[in-house]
C-alpha cells in the first residue's frame, strides 16, 4: 500500500510540474496581452460588417466583428484566471504528492 502511495506522490508532482509550467504560460500570456488594436481573422484586419469562419475540429461557426472584439478585450482577463487557476493547482498536487511520499517513506 505505502508502495502505491509513493508511486501516486511522484505522479502528483509531476502533474504539478506540468500544471506549473502551463499556468505560468498562460498568466504570463494574460498580463502581456493587451486586447487593443482592431481584431483579426486569418492575419487580416476585420472591419465592421465583416464575418470571421472558425473551424474546432469538425465544427465551423461565424464570428462577427463585434463577438471578435469582445473576445479579444477577455483574452487578458481569461489568461490570468487560467493561469492562476493552474498554478493554484500545482500547489495543490504538489502538497498531496509530498503527503504521500512522506507517509509511504514512513
Amino acid at each position: 500500500m505505502k508502495v502505491l502511495a509513493g508511486i501516486i506522490g511522484a505522479l502528483m508532482w509531476s502533474f504539478a510540474f506540468g500544471a506549473a509550467v502551463a499556468g505560468s504560460v498562460a498568466l504570463l500570456g494574460g498580463l502581456h496581452s493587451t486586447g487593443e488594436g482592431p481584431p483579426t481573422c486569418d492575419g487580416k484586419v476585420m472591419h465592421r460588417g465583416d464575418q470571421c469562419l472558425i473551424t474546432f475540429g469538425e465544427q465551423r461557426s461565424s464570428v462577427g466583428y463585434d463577438e471578435m472584439v469582445r473576445r479579444m478585450e477577455s483574452a487578458p482577463r481569461e489568461g490570468v484566471i487560467i493561469g492562476s487557476s493552474l498554478l493554484g493547482g500545482a500547489v495543490v498536487l504538489t502538497l498531496g504528492g509530498w503527503g504521500l511520499v512522506r507517509w509511504a517513506a514512513r
